[in-house]
Order: structure tokens, then C-alpha cells, then sequence
């Protein structure tokens, strides 16, 4: 899934609750067309390609203060105490954790400047995180997530008209929900931790199912994410 970083044990023993909660908070609240538009996503097979355009709609310019402001909205989210905020601060603030978000993209062969992207590399390592299945195995199925979900996100009228400012900030935000939700795994999974790992996979899941998608009854395979 992704290379461990230099991030400290805590943070994949204490924020995986976290990730849950905000995946919930963020369903309850989300817009119903991009709901409908991941249903209709993982509902066919991928294109065989996708519109530049839709593309280009959902790509954005990176903004050094936006970068800024999302690292110490997400230190401040996380860091329960000082030690923990300076923690964060080294792989977070450093620019450590999402250098690390954008390598794995470009293994998918994702833009992880492309917020269509981004949410398909998303819905890919929770599949991962929910199934325990490394999406490694059909790397045709990883390169597809991203053509389905660029067409119905660019179709959305509200997504299309962001700014490269907001497209930006949410793409960072669920870069490290992402990564942090990983991390948590490949820890849990290193040390055996059966039990954390059942509620890892159960609160990624009733995340996604917020958003109409119930990550164990999708397959992956060479048109991307299906709904069995």
C-alpha cells in the first residue's frame, strides 16, 4: 500500500477513531449529488477513457498557503497534547506525509494534483483497509478507479466551479485522512492486532456507506471498483 514513514507509533494507535469520525461528519453533511455521483462510479465498469476536459475541471494549481493552512488545520485536528501536535508537526508541517500520498498517486498513475484523482486513490486504499486486500494484485483495477470517477465528479455543477483553492484544500485534507487511515493498518496488521483491525475496517466502512458505497460488496478487477 505505501512505504512506512518516520511517523510515530501513537498516531496509528490513537487517530484511526478519528478518521471514522470525520468520514461520518463529512457524510451526514455531504452534497447528495456527489453521493450520486460515487454510486453511479463503482455501479459500471471504467471508460476506456476519460473527457480532457472532465480532467481538466477537476485539476488544480498547488498553493504553497493552502498547503500551510490545511497542515496546521489537520496538526491542530490530530495533536491531542503538545507532544503529539510536535509529532505531527515533523511529518505533517514537514511536508513528509503528503510528499509520501504523492508517490503512492503516481504508482496508481494518478495526478495527485487532480482532486478526481485524489478521491479515487481514496476510495481505493479504504477498499483496501475495509477487504484487508492489496489492490497491488490488479494494478489494470487501479489505473481504472480514476476513470470512474473523474466523469461523474466533473458532471457535478458545484465540484466543476470550485476554485484551484478549494479543489486544493480538499484534496489535502483527504490526502492525510488517507494516509493516516494506512498507516493505522499497516501498523494494526504488523502487530497483530486483530481486534483493532476489525474496527479500523468497520469505521472506514460506515464512512464510505454515508456516501452510498459499501466498500465489501465491491470487487476490484480490471474496470476498477464494481459493485457486486
Amino acid at each position: 500500500m505505501l512505504r512506512r514513514t518516520g511517523i510515530s507509533i501513537w498516531l496509528a494507535a490513537v487517530c484511526w477513531l478519528a478518521i471514522a469520525v470525520s468520514m461520518d461528519t463529512h457524510a451526514a453533511d455531504g452534497d447528495a449529488a456527489v453521493q450520486r455521483a460515487l454510486q453511479t462510479a463503482i455501479s459500471r465498469p471504467a471508460p476506456a477513457q476519460v473527457d480532457a476536459s472532465a480532467v481538466e475541471a477537476l485539476s488544480f494549481r498547488r498553493d504553497p498557503a493552502v498547503s500551510a493552512r490545511v497542515q496546521q488545520e489537520t496538526i491542530q485536528a490530530f495533536g491531542r497534547n503538545p507532544q503529539q501536535a510536535a509529532d505531527l508537526e515533523k511529518v505533517i508541517g514537514s511536508g513528509e506525509m503528503l510528499g509520501e500520498f504523492d508517490k503512492i498517486l503516481r504508482r496508481y498513475g494518478y495526478d495527485p494534483t487532480n482532486l478526481g484523482d485524489v478521491l479515487a486513490a481514496h476510495l481505493l486504499i479504504s477498499w483496501e483497509v475495509v477487504n484487508d486486500r492489496d489492490s497491488r494484485q490488479s494494478p489494470d483495477g487501479q489505473r481504472a478507479v480514476r476513470r470512474q470517477l473523474i466523469g461523474p465528479l466533473a458532471a457535478i455543477p458545484e465540484v466543476a466551479a470550485m476554485s484551484d483553492a478549494a479543489k486544493q484544500a480538499q484534496a489535502e485534507r483527504t490526502a492525510y485522512l488517507t494516509m493516516v487511515s494506512a498507516l493505522t493498518y499497516q501498523t494494526m496488521k504488523r502487530d497483530g492486532n486483530r481486534q483493532g483491525l476489525q474496527s479500523l475496517s468497520a469505521g472506514v466502512r460506515q464512512g464510505l456507506q454515508g456516501n452510498g458505497v459499501d466498500l465489501q460488496r465491491v470487487s476490484l478487477g480490471d474496470g476498477g471498483l464494481v459493485a457486486r
